[in-house]
Formats: structure tokens, sequence, C-alpha cells
């Protein structure tokens, strides 16, 4: 019986190892069914890892990006086609708040407000910290003026820029 016993061992370890390299064998084989991709679906992606690539042919037409420094915007002036969205990206190590008139409401084409609230005489975005970002609703063809705007903070201290003006012009609908 003893000898039996080293025996039984290697027969189960085999059918472990035989067991593993099946598993892996099915998981790897096309068509077995894998976890849910929940990556956004606008945005093709080059792998499947944890950090998505972008595939570099790949470029967004329904938004124009803003991107918030601690001294300028770039691009200050935005031109958009009907139906595009501008979105803010913050490079700054400041919050900063996107800032417009409360009479662009009435050039807002959108059901709610998500990144924006109606505050007083004005329509602003949360705090954007480094890193964020803020969309807006699509816009009617027109011009229109915003600020961006920072609080001094006491433990960062005075902001670089207190204050920056951007623009956005929203073209006619092309007919044709």
């Amino acid at each position: 019986m003893s000898s039996s016993l080293p025996l039984r061992r290697l027969v189960c370890r085999l059918f472990t190892v035989l067991g593993i390299v099946g598993l892996a064998a099915a998981l790897s084989a096309p068509g077995v069914a894998r976890a849910a991709d929940e990556r956004p679906k606008e945005m093709p992606y080059e792998t499947t890892g944890p950090i998505p690539l972008l595939d570099p042919s790949y470029r967004m037409e329904s938004h124009k990006v803003v991107l918030i420094t601690d001294h300028a915007l770039n691009p200050r002036l935005v031109k958009l086609d009907a139906g595009q969205l501008v979105a803010w990206i913050s490079y700054s190590g400041w919050p900063s708040t996107v800032v417009f008139e409360r009479e662009t409401a009435k050039n807002m084409i959108c059901h709610s407000l998500v990144n924006f609230q109606i505050k007083d005489d004005e329509i602003r975005s949360q705090p954007i910290h480094a890193g964020e970002f803020a969309s807006f609703c699509q816009l009617k063809p027109g011009r229109y003026l915003y600020r961006v705007i920072r609080t001094d903070n006491p433990t960062m201290g005075t902001a670089p820029s207190k204050s920056l003006v951007g623009e956005i012009i929203v073209a006619e609908e092309k007919k044709g």
C-alpha cells in the first residue's frame, strides 16, 4: 500500500497539469465567450489590455477639445461645425471653472446640463481639476465668449492666471 501512495500522487499531479493545459487551450480557442468589454464604444481600441491604446487613425469629430493650462487656453478660439460639442481638459495645477453668461442658455441645444449649472447670472462648470474634463451642450450657430476662472487656494498660494478668456464660434449648418 505504501508503494501505491507515490503513484497516486503522480497520477493526481498529471491530471492537474492536463486539466490546466486543457483549460488554457479552451479559453484561447476562437468563439469562446469572454467577459464583456466595458470601455466606451465611441473610441476604437487597438488592444484589449487594461490600459487601452487608441487607434492612431481615430479622430473624434463630434467634439473639439480646449486644453486649460496655468496661463492659457489652447486653442483660445474654437470653431465648431453645426452639431459639434466643446470639451475642456485641465492640465493646470489649479481647479478651473468654465463660465458663460446666462444668456448663452437660450442658445443651448440640450435637455439637461451635466457638467454645468445655472447660478445667478452665469452658467458655471463644476471645478475642473488636473486630468479632469467637462463638456458643454451643443450650441446654436453664433459667437460665444466664456471665461475660465480660478480662485486662490490657501495651500497652493495665488493662482497664476485668475481669469482666461475663450471664444467659441459655431458655424451655420451646411445645406446640401
